[in-house]
């Protein structure tokens, strides 16, 4: 058999046990995601349902014709709640915690805890329910994504094992026993084509006589995505009640960040647009010229601390894509524990923001490793005792060495403490060639900047503004919380206390920062734009007088 003849009938085996696995690959296909706060494991059926099947509680069945096509559902068992260290509390358990921080600059405490000891879990997981229905988009991504990946790795790896086992059965036998065989099997052709029309419409059949019974309404679900649905078993008792409050939960939240990006666009109108074009001073713009005419800039948005209120990763991505920003820029705590399910927060926040924006994260003491892994899979720059460019200017940072859970306070990840990872990042910034600093808590970069080996950095943390002001030789700011993160009480859902955003502009000719803008969103539902702040210089270190480096511990 020649070359060519070979390599086509190699493809035309492929091509058919690609065929012959794709039902298996298919409907054995399983991955491990989220659904919620619960980690939960999704596969592909047959009876055109979405069940999520909630163990001994029961059931409940969403009709998927508008979603899913050939009359195939999808089955999703729902797990427990990670916590941390991969324990895994019941959705019921009570998780709390209370910490608060020591600003250095002020001594005043900034209440940075956003679980709390008096809030009931029930609220965090309702919470959590309510967030999944404001913005099913995410979750939604996500199954698509990782069902997909599943599938696809299924599909290959038959493919390939079936063709090379047939291949390497062709080759032990030799091309006079295959001929043999192949002439034997010639006269039983239409047996073998007669058995798989049998096969092939009794399991049709099977189908059709098996095919689920309609579903029963339940009319909690009238007027919501999941009308048409129906709940089973002991769920069914409550359904009314606990939909009902996350139902309530989701439009009130909703109505709040409508009325917040109604009053955001208004505000915008009147925003100041002029400001410290360089860092020479304030040089306005001419009447009717065109800006860039007038300064070589780059706009970054920056945000720490939202702590899963997705409800405000709205106001995010509304901000970035009014101000026209080249980059968004996340000081991290985007999670409130850093489990695998509160990747979705992340995933609500990068959906918010323009498709094309770039956007890079550090750490936060509430984010864990599995969160900043997630982020660099969906395309953020990742900053880990790394530097990375965003549009002309180089950042340079590393994530907080601690990692805070609900009821167990903050706990290292690593083998050095706060104040020695603060000193070992201060060697590696005087070692390194960057503009400015990214960390999470303002603290662990003082080291960097009393010695000069930076001259700027962004934190959040403290959920208090501080700043900019000098530090030893540089400059620091400090962001407030974006997500109007409250001690002692739930982040989503609308605001408890003040949030904030800033939009920091850099001067692409000397890479460094001119001036920032305040956006602030009120609980009230207010927002407010202040006038641009000018940074000021770094000092040189010979005029500095002796300071005393504070503690970054307890934090």
């Amino acid at each position: 058999m020649s070359a060519s003849r070979r390599t086509s009938a190699l493809l035309i085996l492929m091509a058919v046990v690609a065929v012959v696995t794709l039902p298996w690959a298919l409907f054995s296909a399983r991955a491990d995601l989220s659904f919620g706060p619960h980690e939960a494991r999704y596969q592909i059926t047959a009876d055109s349902r979405l069940t999520v099947d909630f163990g001994p509680l029961g059931k409940l069945l969403v009709p998927a014709d508008e979603y899913l096509p050939l009359g195939l559902g999808l089955t999703v068992d729902i797990g427990q709640i990670p916590v941390s260290g991969g324990d895994e509390v019941d959705s019921h358990a009570g998780a709390s915690e209370r910490r608060s921080d020591r600003d250095p600059a002020s001594g005043s405490e900034t209440g940075e805890g956003v679980g709390g000891g008096a809030v009931d879990a029930l609220g965090g997981d309702i919470a959590s329910y309510a967030s999944l229905f404001s913005a099913p988009q995410a979750q939604v991504d996500e199954v698509v994504d990782g069902m997909t990946t599943e599938i696809l790795v299924r599909w290959a790896l038959a493919v390939c094992i079936l063709s090379g086992v047939t291949v390497a059965m062709a080759f032990i036998l030799g091309p006079v026993r295959l001929a043999g065989i192949g002439r034997a099997l010639v006269g039983k052709e239409l047996i073998g084509i007669g058995l798989v029309t049998v096969l092939v419409l009794a399991s049709v059949g099977t189908a059709v006589l098996t095919r689920p019974q309609p579903l029963v309404a339940d009319p909690a679900f009238d007027g919501t995505p999941l009308a048409g649905a129906q709940v089973t078993g002991r769920l069914g008792g409550v359904i009314d009640t606990a939909f009902t409050a996350v139902k309530g939960f989701a439009e009130d939240n909703d109505a709040f960040y409508d009325q917040v990006l109604a009053n955001l666009r208004t505000q915008w109108t009147t925003r100041l647009l002029t400001g410290n074009w360089s860092d020479r001073g304030t040089v306005p713009p001419p009447t009717g010229a065109d800006q860039s005419l007038n300064a070589d800039v780059s706009t970054f948005v920056f945000g720490s601390d939202l702590h899963c209120n997705i409800g405000m990763a709205r106001v995010v991505g509304a901000v970035a894509r009014m101000s026209d920003a080249d980059a968004y820029i996340d000081g991290g705590d985007v999670t409130m524990t850093g489990t695998s399910a509160e990747n979705y927060c992340l995933d609500v926040l990068d959906d918010e923001l323009p498709e094309k924006l770039p956007r890079m994260i550090v750490k936060g003491n509430h984010d864990s490793t599995e969160t900043t892994d997630h982020a660099r899979i969906a395309g953020w720059k990742v900053l880990e005792d790394s530097s990375a460019e965003m549009s002309g200017v180089t950042f340079f940072g590393g994530p907080d060495p601690r990692r805070t859970v609900f009821g167990s306070g903050p706990q290292l990840e690593t083998d050095l403490t706060a104040d020695q990872y603060a000193q070992r990042l201060r060697t590696e910034a005087c070692a390194n060639d960057f503009d400015i600093m990214l960390i999470h808590d303002a603290r662990i970069g003082a080291p960097s900047l009393r010695s000069g080996c930076a001259e700027y950095s962004l934190s959040g943390h403290w959920h208090k503004r501080v700043g900019p002001e000098t530090l030893g030789s540089g400059v620091r700011y400090v962001s407030s919380t974006t997500g109007g993160a409250l001690a002692n009480a739930l982040t989503p859902g609308p605001l408890k206390m003040d949030a904030e955003l800033s939009i920091l502009r850099v001067d692409n000719r000397t890479k460094r920062p001119i001036d920032v803008q305040i956006v602030t969103v009120s609980p009230d539902k207010t927002v407010t734009i202040d006038p641009w702040k000018t940074f000021p210089r770094p000092v040189p270190l010979i005029a500095q007088p002796p300071q005393t480096e504070p503690s970054t511990g307890g934090g």
